[in-house]
């Protein structure tokens, strides 16, 4: 019989990832202005939203022309980005796998790319999530995160990844 569970993601280890507060409207908006100026470059309209610490939505825009099932995505990009610790890519290859429970995901949960906890010293002050493309989810994602201060090491990784 294929073993159906694995240990815990790293991020979710004690000590790894703690959950803070201090994301300000200020520094969300700024995100999101980053963000559009990236959606715009890539020629992809997008939908951002930004959550804080508690996956409780701060801040979000709609781009004119996104696809409209973009804004649910992304609003669920961010929440599962905080909620889980980690980039909603992490969960896609262990759920595909059966590795971690089904029951486990709930409606908003996402298991694919696009959604990046919010990382400053090692503390997750929110999450941020990007929809409307593919990969310029990713560069989207990349300009809001660098923005706003925050770690790039999981979106870096998930785009070198994809170069190979």
């Amino acid at each position: 019989m294929p073993r159906t569970f694995g240990p815990a993601p790293d991020a979710w280890k004690a000590g790894k990832r703690t959950y803070g507060s201090g994301l300000t409207l200020k520094t969300a908006r700024k995100m999101l202005e980053a963000g559009e100026k990236e959606a715009v470059k890539q020629g992809v309209p997008m939908v951002m939203a930004i959550s804080d610490s508690g996956g409780n939505l701060l801040a979000f825009e709609r781009m004119d022309e996104a696809i409209l099932c973009s804004v649910q995505i992304a609003l669920d990009k961010a929440y599962t980005a905080v909620f889980g610790k980690q980039a909603t890519a992490e969960f896609g290859g262990a759920y595909k796998a059966g590795v971690l429970v089904p029951l486990f995901f709930h409606e908003r949960w996402i298991t694919f790319p696009g959604g990046f906890p919010l990382i400053k010293d090692g503390v997750i002050m929110g999450g941020l999530g990007v929809s409307g493309g593919v990969i310029e989810d990713l560069f989207v994602a990349k300009a809001a995160l660098i923005s706003g201060g925050f770690s790039t090491n999981e979106v870096d990784a998930i785009l070198a990844q994809n170069e190979k």
